[in-house]
Parts: C-alpha cells; structure tokens; sequence
C-alpha cells in the first residue's frame, strides 16, 4: 500500500469505568499499522447473550470472514479469528472508541477502532474518477519476466491509438502488497493517473506488485531494493514495444515507490526522468519516529513524553545501521534505554508505562529486536535514500500534499531539494500542493481515516501539476 505508516508494536492502554455497558452491535473501523497499513472492520451482531460477527480487511479485498468469537465483558472487548490465529483484546475508551490490540502470529500491534453509524455510506461513495471501458487509448495486459526468469510480471500498458513512439513511464506502488491500480478502500490512484496521461499523449505501465494479480513471487523477506530490480525488469520489458521512445522512459513513484524510482534511476542512466509523489526521504528512522509520535499524540500522550519517546526511538532505530545481529542489538538497546530513562522525569514515565524493561508497556528487547527481524523494515530504517538521489542526474519532479500526515511535505521535499541541489542536478521542480493529502486528495485534515470518505481519488491540481510538468520539461525539453 502507498500509505508509508511503519508503526512500531505499542501496546496502548486504556480503562474506563461503566457499570453498564452500551451495545456494540453495527461496525467498527480502524487500522493496523506496522510496515503497511490494513484496514480492519468488525461488524457485530447480537447472538443470544452476546455477540457474533464478521471482519472484512478492504485493503487485501477480504469480506465477510466469519469472527470465531466475540465476548464483551463490561468495557473489556475480546476477539478472536482462528483461522489467522489472531485475537483483539481491547477496552472501552468511550461510546464510540475501542482502544487494544491486534496479537497475531507472535506480533502485537495498536489497533483503535470507531464506532462507523454510517460506515454502508461511506463504503458506498462513488468513486468518479475511476475510468471505465470503453477507453480512448489502447490498453493492453500484460505479462512479461524478469531476467533470470524467477518472477513473471502482470502489468496494464495503456497508450494512444495514433502516433508514437510514445513518452513511457512506470508507475511504482507505496509500501505493502498492491496491485496494478495501487487500490485502497474502493480508490484506484494508478487507474486515474494512467487514464490521464495516457488521454494527454503519454504511454504508462502499471503493474501488480509480487504475490498479487497475475504477478508471481512473494514480499517475504524482499526490501526496497528488490522491488527496484522488479521496476528494473519493467523497464526492460519497455524497451521491447515498439510503441515506447527508448529515449524518454520515465518512473512515476508513489509513496515508497517515490524512493525506489532514485534507486533505479541512480543505477540505470537510460532513464529521462522520475517524478517522487510523497517520497519519505527523510529516511526510514526519522519516517518511523515521527509517525509514532504522532501516533502517540493522537492516543491522549502528553507532547512532553511523546518527545521523550522520539529521542529514545530515534537513537535505538539507528542501531539498525551498525548491529552485526540481535545479540547485539540488544545489549546496545538496554544501554540506550537505560540511559535515557534516567533522564526522564516521573510524569513522562508514568506517561510512558516505563518500568525496568518496559515503554508503553511493551518489552524493550520484543520491541526493536522485533523490528530488526523484518528484512523489509530493517533494510528501511538503515539505507540511506538520500544518497541514492543524489546520484541521479535526469530530469526530477517532487510533490507532495501539504496535509499529508503520513510523508511531511515540509521536511522531505526540503530533503529532496537540498540533495538535487548539492549534487548539482539543475533540473528538478519541487512542488508543495496545498490542501492535499498523501494520496493527492483534497482533504480537511490529511488523516488516513478521512482517505475512505472523499469521493475523489486524486485531486485536478495534483494531476494538471504532473501533466503540465510532463508537457513543458519532458515533452517539450524544456529545463
């Protein structure tokens, strides 16, 4: 998914007195956020005594799956889904509010969920920028392999029905499992964006990303740098259509894709121009820190222990650059944790749920030697993006949306600017776009929960903002 949320494991808790507890009959939405985002709705219904129900995860396009139990004793929620091996344990926070956590598979992730009175609505709203058949350009499935054969690719390549050859671009995914459209909650960013250069004069590849659609392998244990050898692969494929000028093939990376995109640029200078949409070249530990915090913020946490918290996550994170292994890993995250904790006054402990091995009543060692296991995450928080960038030398184009909650506008595109610059790359746009959020639609808040219930999918602003680039500085060679 292109929503880069890498929340660390923290158990938040909660209590609330209520002697008489209110029915949770109807449906209940949040998400779980660790490495990718997954959207998770519960919808309950009175069973005899209690209550049974379903939970659908719209991100990996599950419905319905049938909740092995669900028991409510007075504030205190327990579900369980056996087939996943997952339970939610949660509290009452208030009449619209679980707050708990997602235990699956050894994990526990924070997972809050609201109360949704007009969940069916939002579900239902259309969605009009989708295009639909019949289109007026051709658009053409594909399916094609990497070199060495190990995966083969399933791809939408849509392109003009007169002239050619065309300028080609691939467009990269964010973080997580996505397919072709990078679809999230009934919205497809990569069907809208296609349709609209392919309708100006441009030829696009969007493709499923492993282990989803028609395309093969799997994410486990694959980084970032694998999914820039699946883009790579792309890019050789289009250089075999004669539709496509070999001169002017360009990546278009969303999300995480935005850091890919300088990845394979930086690597294959064939490539004319890439365009970084929400692009976190902060880097993976200053990413991962700053969501947590706001994480934390947003669950009642005082500024003054959010803070503390961001100074302690930040130093552990860069273990993750120089630790040879767990072991020692570990032995240098006590010492840091140590350390810091005896700087802290009590009410940022308390605030904290900080004991001799515990933060917001999570296991030191559980937390950090949880994440180092990730290849994905850990190749994440260690590589530096950055010097990727500035090895790039064609044409560059970096947005991102000013309410973004997710990639900040301010900090990373002023990343982006200081690296171009420095590394003496004359000709990069860097565009911040007022009003939007990470997925380029306008927004009040920029919050992930508000994404569902706009109706549009990616804003004319944001849009005519790649198109025009597009038109004066690739098509027309203007620098």
């Amino acid at each position: 998914m292109l929503r880069m949320i890498f929340f660390l494991p923290l158990i938040l808790a909660a209590t609330m007195a209520n002697t008489q507890p209110k029915s949770i009959a109807g449906t209940w939405q949040g998400s779980l956020q660790a490495g990718i985002e997954i959207h998770i709705v519960f919808n309950f219904s009175p069973a005899g005594q209690g209550y049974s129900g379903t939970m659908d995860s719209p991100d990996q396009h599950v419905k319905g799956i049938p909740l092995t139990s669900v028991e409510l004793i007075g504030d205190s929620l327990t579900v369980e889904l056996k087939p996943a091996h997952a339970f939610y344990k949660a509290v009452r926070t208030d009449d619209t509010t679980f707050t708990g956590t997602w235990l699956q598979g050894g994990a526990s992730l924070p997972l809050v969920v609201k109360n949704m009175q007009h969940a069916t609505v939002a579900t239902e709203v259309k969605r009009p920028q989708t295009p639909v058949p019949p289109f007026s350009y051709n658009s053409e499935d594909v399916v094609y392999a990497n070199a060495d054969k190990s995966i083969s690719f399933g791809a939408t390549f849509t392109y003009p029905k007169t002239g050619g050859p065309f300028i080609t671009m691939v467009l990269i995914t964010g973080s997580g499992a996505q397919d072709r459209d990078e679809t999230i909650l009934g919205h497809k960013p990569f069907a809208v964006l296609a349709d609209y250069l392919t309708k100006k004069g441009y030829a696009v590849l969007r493709v499923d990303d492993r282990g989803v659609g028609k395309t093969t392998g799997t994410m486990a244990n694959a980084t970032s740098a694998d999914f820039a050898k699946d883009v790579a692969a792309s890019v050789a494929y289009l250089k075999t259509r004669a539709e496509v000028d070999k001169s002017k093939i360009g990546l278009v990376g969303h999300s995480e894709g935005g850091v890919i995109a300088p990845m394979v640029a930086s690597a294959d200078k064939s490539i004319d121009f890439i365009i970084l949409w929400g692009a976190p070249m902060e880097g993976g530990a200053i990413i991962n820190t700053e969501q947590n915090g706001l994480a934390l913020q947003k669950a009642g946490i005082s500024l003054a222990a959010v803070n503390a918290f961001k100074q302690l996550h930040i130093k552990e994170l860069q273990l993750y650059k120089t630790a040879p292994d767990v072991y020692n890993l570990n032995t240098r995250v006590k010492e840091i944790f140590d350390a810091w904790r005896k700087l802290q006054p009590d009410s940022v402990l308390t605030s904290l749920l900080v004991t001799d091995s515990t933060v917001i009543g999570q296991n030191i060692y559980s937390i950090y030697d949880g994440l180092y296991n990730l290849p994905w995450m850990r190749f994440f928080i260690a590589h530096d993006f950055a010097a990727d960038l500035a090895k790039v030398q064609c044409s560059v184009l970096a947005i991102n949306g000013g309410l973004d909650t997710q990639v900040g506008a301010e900090a990373n595109l002023g990343v982006i600017t200081h690296v171009l610059n420095k590394a003496g790359n004359k000709n990069y746009t860097v565009v911040p776009l007022k009003g939007l959020n990470h997925l380029l639609q306008t927004a009040v808040t920029g919050d992930v929960a508000e994404y569902a219930n706009i109706p549009e999918t990616i804003a004319p602003l944001a849009l005519d903002t790649i198109g025009d680039w597009l038109d004066g500085h690739i098509k027309n060679g203007k620098k």
